[in-house]
């Protein structure tokens, strides 16, 4: 992983908490819902943690495209949450 996709990667999980303070997301959940969107299940059961050292080059990529979207889309950000919860099995 490149240094600034890397760097990217932190700054945009650090971001969003503070964009959306009403959803009381901590970092880590902004980075759960795009990794299990990008990797379409429970990331975790996908690759070995830390996640941002075992992704491609293209998954990371599209993490970072996902997490700015979720800066400029609040709509797409809860659906992807859902998404998430359900790879989760947390709802049906």
């Amino acid at each position: 992983m490149s240094r600034t996709n890397s760097k990217l990667y932190f700054e945009l999980g650090e971001q969003l908490p503070k964009q959306y303070p009403e959803l009381n997301f901590d970092n880590h959940c902004y980075w759960r819902i795009a990794l299990d969107n990008v990797l379409q299940g429970k990331w975790r059961d996908k690759i070995p943690a830390p996640a941002y050292k075992h992704l491609t080059d293209d998954q990371l990529d599209y993490v970072i495209h996902l997490l700015k979207s979720y800066s400029r889309d609040q709509r797409l950000l809860l659906q992807h949450n859902e998404n998430s919860l359900r790879y989760r099995g947390k709802i049906k």
